[in-house]
């Protein structure tokens, strides 16, 4: 079994693993237009039919963002979290997998090597999949425009991308992978062992100091 997880490990590694921060908020952001028309308001009966659209940004302010979202590479983020979500959903791919064919939960060297070879060739093609039929700059303008219209006015993206364009600016876009893996590393480290020591108490008082004792 342990075999079996070590190739999945490393079957996961066909994936690209995330190196940078991304700049793209990947929450939906969804506003809806007012009905101006009575009649029609009153036509609506359920959430359901209202229309849902982006709404109107002014030409100058989305010349802004777009300007922005480019300095701050955001497509190449949206592509990495999009990488990051295929390879999150391994874990399911490798459990329908054992769910549908029991047989190839096994020890067994020859099954071991079928089931990577299967989980394998069905992960590339997910990802694949995935890839052709997501159009990441069509999400982007669903996702990213209006969120940056929600926040910052024009005067402000404008400082935002004046900072960016700016050496101090460049040099946090490419440092930026850096300190967010310095800075997890960094509270595993203080983290972790004072976790672990925290457990250890919770199980001392929970569970050993609730055993018979030996008379």
């Amino acid at each position: 079994m342990l075999n079996r997880i070590f190739s999945t490990t490393l079957i996961s590694a066909l994936f690209t693993a995330i190196s940078v921060l991304p700049s793209l908020n990947l929450l939906t952001a969804i506003a809806q237009t007012p009905v101006e028309n009575k009649d029609e308001a009153k036509s609506v009966t359920s959430p359901s039919k209202i229309p849902i659209v982006s709404p109107v940004i002014s030409p100058s302010k989305r010349a802004l963002i777009k300007e922005l979202l480019e300095i701050t590479e955001s497509n190449k983020n949206a592509r990495q979290v999009m990488e990051s979500m295929v390879r999150a959903e391994l874990p399911k791919l490798v459990s329908t997998i054992l769910k549908s064919v029991p047989a190839l939960d096994s020890d067994r060297p020859e099954v071991q090597k079928q089931f990577s070879e299967v989980v394998s060739r069905m992960a590339i093609k997910y990802r694949d999949r995935v890839a052709a039929k997501i159009d990441l700059d069509q999400l982007i303008e669903q996702v990213s425009y209006p969120i940056y219209d929600k926040y910052f006015t024009e005067s402000e993206l404008r400082d935002i991308t004046s900072f960016y364009k700016s050496s101090t600016g460049k040099k946090a876009i490419a440092v930026l992978p850096q300190i967010v893996g310095d800075s997890m590393s960094r509270t595993n480290e203080i983290l972790l062992p004072k976790m672990a020591s925290i457990m250890a108490e919770v199980i001392s008082e929970e569970f050993l100091n609730s055993l018979p004792k030996k008379k």
